[in-house]
């Protein structure tokens, strides 16, 4: 018989100084802006923040250069992960600490800017420079800076020394009792003016062949929205699934009408921002674009498959990562029907 994960179960800390790479599973990953994972952040303006509650982003100065975007994101509880973008695995996976590694808005950005990387296709989004942790000083500087007042900060039990607090979710950061003393995860990206816009009806045509571009790289993007493109391209990879991912190995039937959502939303995308932008013509749809976004089960278009991408081939110790996803990333039959 197993035991039940504990629901207010702790997750491993970040490493500490020299940084690593995350997320500390096979694949890829994204390396960290400086050697310890800290710098000196100037925050100089509030950027925006996700719909989905999933970031907040400052145009910032790091360690006297810039300015960058710095995205900072808030915490997701590995149950909440479990039950959103984790039911589409076919297994449970075997520890909270993975449901962290491949689905929060966090790592799924390090996955597929580290692909990126590895395939010198940086130009394929907004350029990202590499990972920072915000010290418990910076986290409460620019929670401040946003309006919250010093007696709402997120996490009393480090910030303002009171241990016996208790964390569930319902703060500024939506730290829950399971992120104890986990500092604030953040990216720093290239910081693109406002007034560039979304995209310009030149690029409109672009766009989908770089979204096939990123499917043969084995990045699934899964919000492919207006706001997520600034001048042309995409800054947004806060739901990317990035081969090897659980939701990208599972059955062939059941991917394609996830496949399908990304060609879809960029239509709605294009047509949403049609229609909020005086033209002189319709803009340049590309007809693969509409082939694949009309694909709905039967034969069709569905262009290339990301889960076909060949990710062991930067494995540096392949035998380690076979054995991780053939016995230690999935709970075992036996163990999941021990659960029910």
């Amino acid at each position: 018989m197993i035991t039940p994960m504990a629901s207010e179960s702790h997750l491993p800390l970040p490493p500490t100084a020299p940084a690593v790479p995350l997320p500390r599973v096979p694949g890829p990953k994204l390396q960290p802006f400086t050697l310890t994972g800290h710098a000196e952040i100037d925050f100089l303006e509030f950027v925006g923040a996700g719909e989905d509650r999933d970031f907040k982003v400052w145009k910032v100065n790091i360690d006297g250069r810039g300015p960058y975007a710095l995205k900072m994101f808030l915490f997701r509880t590995w149950q909440t992960l479990s039950k959103t973008s984790g039911k589409y695995a076919e297994a449970r996976l075997a520890k909270p600490e993975f449901y962290v590694d491949y689905l929060t808005p966090f790592s799924c950005e390090c996955r597929a800017y580290g692909r990126l990387k590895q395939d010198e296709r940086e130009d394929l989004a907004v350029k990202s420079h590499g990972y920072l942790l915000l010290t418990q000083e910076q986290e409460v500087e620019v929670t401040l800076a946003m309006g919250v007042d010093d007696e709402q900060l997120d996490e009393p039990d480090s910030l303002l020394d009171e241990p016996d607090s208790h964390l569930n979710g319902n703060n500024f950061w939506c730290r829950s009792e399971q992120h104890r003393g986990h500092p604030i995860y953040a990216i720093v990206k290239e910081f693109i003016p406002s007034g560039l816009g979304h995209f310009s009806q030149p690029q409109v045509s672009q766009l989908w062949s770089e979204v096939e571009e990123l499917h043969k790289l084995g990045i699934l993007v899964r919000d492919l929205h207006v706001r997520n493109y600034m001048n042309g391209k995409l800054v947004d990879f806060s739901r990317a699934w990035t081969m090897y991912h659980p939701c990208l190995d599972i059955n062939p039937d059941s991917l394609d009408w996830l496949r399908v959502e990304d060609p879809q939303e960029l239509l709605e995308a294009i047509s949403s921002w049609q229609e909020n932008t005086p033209l002189d013509s319709p803009p340049d749809i590309p007809p693969d674009l509409e082939l694949c976004a009309g694909w709905y089960g039967g034969e069709g278009e569905k262009g290339a498959d990301p889960s076909q991408y060949d990710w062991r081939k930067w494995e540096e110790d392949l035998v380690a990562a076979d054995t991780f996803i053939e016995q230690d990333l999935y709970r075992s039959a036996d163990d999941q029907e021990e659960s029910d």
